[in-house]
């Protein structure tokens, strides 16, 4: 994850937004994509944090009802990722794309994630006590909620871009003729 943490140290400096009005359209259009891409990758890391944080209040549940073996939990796993702990409310927007171009992403998206609970120690959950399960929950939410933080802070900047790029539509120093042509 460090170059996606490199990334966003440098679209979460200060001096990113600086100067919009004086960027050409396409210099615009480039910091919206780069934004757009970072977004992409939060988002996929988002959605992994939650995965697993389900799966652990599943595993918590089904301890509570007598059902939390391994065999359980993959039985009920898309229920279980269907349901989940509720979330607190946000923009509600999907990526443009739903995972990363991994291809394109150097080191693994998840070390912080896999640092809580790795996919290997997954298996593991069921014979844990509740209390280091609502440990790795806690870590799981304290996580979860800087992600998206990260993420709220990234639609910011895309909407700060975007509308710098229509406001130079709507003010005709932008032509749509220009794009088409």
């Amino acid at each position: 994850m460090a170059l996606l943490n490199d990334e966003l140290e440098r679209l979460f400096a200060p001096d990113y937004l600086h100067g919009l009005a004086g960027r050409s359209l396409d210099d615009l259009r480039a910091m919206r994509a780069e934004c757009q891409h970072a977004e992409t990758a939060v988002s996929y890391l988002r959605r992994v944090a939650q995965g697993r944080l389900d799966i652990v209040y599943g595993i918590l549940d089904g301890k509570a009802s007598g059902h939390a073996d391994l065999a359980s939990v993959v039985e009920n796993l898309s229920s279980i990722l269907g349901g989940g702990p509720p979330r607190p409310a946000g923009y509600g927007r999907l990526p443009a794309q739903m995972s990363p171009d991994m291809e394109s992403v150097e080191g693994d998206l998840t070390v912080d994630i896999d640092a809580v609970v790795d996919p290997g120690r997954i298996g593991e959950l069921p014979s844990m006590s509740d209390a280091e399960l609502r440990a790795i929950a806690d870590r799981l939410t304290d996580l979860e909620a800087r992600i998206s933080q990260e993420r709220r802070s990234l639609h910011e900047r895309i909407d700060t871009v975007q509308a710098e790029i229509v406001n130079r539509y709507k003010s005709g120093q932008a032509s749509p003729d220009d794009v088409l042509a």
